[in-house]
């Protein structure tokens, strides 16, 4: 595979020089006519023609010239009027969109789409926006996925209310997550992180899969999650404040402040407070079903934007505590007298981040990455003590320009890393100091807008896995106007933390045995990904397959197949790999009523102690049907979606039943959600899990037997959840 790779590399080097071309560019910049804000992804095009180009971050188109002008050139973005300008001569040129409105004397069919994937971008990057994460009860980064079908959220234990995302099968560790194009959520912030992201906070989300660029970090091996905060440029609320609440007792408000000092300044603060103050035992089983919570975020951001130099700046703190565990004894063992279980997590975390562009010429930019984490954890776990800390710095300076023209572009760059953790679960400990310093080299090409060929290297060495070279290849192809056909492939490594990714285990009568501490996880991966999109009956839709492989040739095995009671930790002795293939398809049944059908097929694969396994707790096949419907006068929204669930391995349960023998049944989940707009308010109403379906005994044995389990979670702990609750705003 490797040496495929490189073969690739030289061909497009050799496939560029012989199609390249000198041609003159024009540059067209994009904004929002009512609020000025820059707009990213708007399509522009000529006339008879499929050349064109998409706006950049900073709203900036640059097409080539036809042969001969005047011409007509097209603007479109979702969510806006078109418009069409005739270029007499070759002159930037600054365009102000209308965004759509209801007009009496004319009818704009233009729709603002909620989610959709970059037809641009050569990694399939799905884009989920305000309008996605408002369809169902989403209160933080952990519910945002409920209506996509390439991410899954669930539960890692049945008492802490940790989760973890999974993409093409694998754990959210494999995934490379940034914030705003800085890596975040590394190291001890992966077990309860999703929960610390407020949504309220978020501009949007995206999703690109398969092994990612090489420009932002060396981690990620199935893919990239990049959250964009809302910001003074990109957002025109000057206030925002909402509440949410559920029949369990759960509780959530933001508060959002938004200054802009003037054309070139801004500051946003932003604030949220979650808290679970009831205590819930729906199965009476004499656990909690969720987690006592109370958590505290703070953000404080400044943007910087002028013809030259682009500026972010953010801190955020969070301050969390979590109670979980038993609060009865259970009706079987009326004469346990050992004392109640108790669980109880606290995290205090300091993060932030420094970005700075500067913008030389049309063909010149250089940036700075700088970001620095400081994250404490101090709990318990019944007996178990596990005490944990993490102070982080990552630098990362890149360099892009152009040759000749921009259809041959390199960014190159160094980046820096520092990690120092430290891990204690009672007598075993860890003490770790990582440095690493890495550099990468980006080369893109483009013919027309037909092809887009991204090769990329990195070399890195890390003081625990020594040096690391990652090759990546990214490709798209325009087989006719509306049909995209990407590749990708590449390799990708991270270092793991035995301890703290393992927290899922820590309430158990297990006990841990590191037979091998390992020190790296190597992986190739590589997949291909198909996109149609139509029209039938004037209506617009797609339809998209892909699929991706991923390869260990080292990885870390965490084998709780055991029937001694054991969870053996070493390094991987066999293979390892995960198949997955996605269908997808979106229609716009009705005006105004959008149709979502996927289906999913993943098959992991790991070998424990000798025998090649389907991964615990991984569903086989999933299927995802949404529907949302927003009426004419843009007033009411209807959504409902459901998940069908496959089965799922459980590993062994103590008892002698064997391992691969047990299996989850077959669930589906359904929830339903109706929301109201006003000018300056938003009301909603809804209901996850309307049918009720829960894992009767999601914990195994008591804390006073040998066989005392809680990480065997396959579904909802909670039943039935009815929410509501408003957000209100001011422009």
């Amino acid at each position: 595979m490797k040496s495929i790779l490189c073969c690739i590399s030289i061909s497009a080097l050799l496939f560029q020089f012989a199609f390249s071309q000198e041609s003159k560019k024009i540059q067209i910049k994009i904004t929002d006519k009512s609020n000025k804000e820059l707009l990213m992804g708007a399509n522009v095009q000529w006339v008879n023609s499929t050349d064109g180009a998409t706006t950049d971050e900073y709203g900036i188109a640059r097409v080539n010239v036809p042969d001969t002008l005047p011409q007509s050139l097209v603007i479109s973005y979702v969510g806006y009027v078109t418009d069409t300008i005739f270029v007499k001569k070759a002159a930037n040129i600054d365009i102000a969109l209308q965004p759509e409105v209801a007009l009496k004397e004319v009818e704009v069919k233009a729709r603002k789409q909620t989610s959709y994937v970059s037809s641009i971008d050569p990694l399939k990057t799905e884009k989920l926006g305000i309008g996605e994460l408002k369809k169902a009860a989403c209160c933080n980064l952990s519910e945002s996925f409920q209506t996509n079908a390439s991410v899954d959220v669930q539960y890692s234990d049945a008492v802490t209310g940790a989760k973890e995302i999974k993409l093409l099968g694998l754990s959210g560790i494999y995934v490379q997550n940034l914030l705003e194009g800085v890596p975040f959520m590394r190291g001890l912030t992966a077990t309860f992180g999703l929960d610390n992201i407020p949504a309220p906070w978020m501009k949007s989300i995206s999703i690109s899969k398969g092994v990612p660029s090489v420009k932002n970090s060396y981690e990620g091996i199935t893919g990239a999650l990049n959250v964009e905060f809302k910001s003074s440029f990109n957002d025109d609320q000057k206030l925002y404040f909402d509440m949410f609440a559920n029949q369990s007792g759960r509780i959530e408000t933001n508060l959002l402040i938004n200054h802009k000092i003037n054309t070139k300044l801004g500051t946003m603060l932003m604030a949220n407070g979650a808290f679970t103050p009831r205590k819930e035992d729906h199965n009476h089983d004499g656990f909690l079903d969720q987690p006592l919570m109370k958590q505290y975020n703070l953000l404080n951001r400044w943007n910087y934007h002028s013809d030259k130099v682009e500026g972010q700046y953010m801190i955020k703190v969070l301050s969390e505590n979590r109670d979980a565990g038993q609060i009865t004894r259970h009706a079987h063992h009326p004469g346990d007298s050992t004392p109640l279980f108790g669980i109880n997590i606290n995290t205090k975390r300091v993060e932030g981040f420094a970005k700075t562009g500067y913008i030389f010429s049309e063909e010149n930019s250089l940036g700075t990455q700088l970001s620095g984490v400081y994250h404490q954890q101090r709990s318990y776990y019944g007996t178990k003590v596990f005490d944990a800390t993490q102070a982080s710095f990552t630098g990362n300076i890149l360099y892009q320009t152009t040759i000749k023209n921009d259809n041959h572009m390199v960014t190159g760059g160094v980046n820096f890393v520092y990690d120092k953790i430290d891990e204690q679960l009672d007598s075993l400990q860890f003490h770790r100091n990582d440095v690493v310093p890495g550099a990468f080299v980006e080369y893109t090409y483009k013919y027309k807008d037909k092809i887009t060929l991204v090769t990329g290297v990195r070399g890195d060495y890390h003081t625990r896995a020594g040096f690391q070279f990652s090759p990546r290849v990214h490709a798209r192809f325009l087989l006719a106007t509306n049909t995209t056909l990407r590749v990708a492939g590449g390799s990708g490594f991270r270092v793991p933390n035995v301890l703290t990714e393992n927290q899922s285990l820590f309430a158990s009568s297990r006990t841990i045995n590191i037979l091998e501490i390992p020190n790296k996880e190597v992986a190739w991966n590589y997949g291909i990904s198909l996109t149609q999109t139509f029209h039938l009956f004037q209506r617009e839709g797609s339809l998209s397959v892909d699929f991706f492989r991923t390869d260990f040739t080292m990885q870390t095995v965490v084998d709780i197949d055991n029937a001694d009671g054991k969870v053996n930790i070493s390094n991987l002795h066999g293979k390892s790999f995960s198949n997955s293939l996605l269908v997808e398809f979106n229609f716009e049944v009705l005006k105004g009523l959008d149709l979502k059908a996927a289906y999913r097929l993943e098959d992991v694969r790991t070998t424990y102690h000798g025998v090649l396994m389907q991964r615990p707790l991984q569903a086989l096949n999933k299927g995802l049907f949404a529907l949302s419907y927003k009426t004419p006068n843009k007033q009411w929204q209807f959504d409902v979606n459901t998940s069908i669930n496959g089965q799922r391995r459980l590993p062994n349960s103590f008892i002698g039943d064997g391992a691969g023998k047990r299996y989850s049944p077959v669930y589906a989940l359904l929830n339903a959600q109706i929301l109201k707009y006003f000018k300056n308010a938003e009301l909603f109403v809804g209901c996850e899990n309307i049918t009720n379906y829960k894992q009767q005994y999601p914990v195994l044995g008591t804390p006073s037997t040998s066989y005392f389990d809680t990480y065997q979670v396959y579904s909802p702990v909670m039943g039935e959840t009815v929410y509501g609750g408003f957000r209100i705003f001011i422009k």
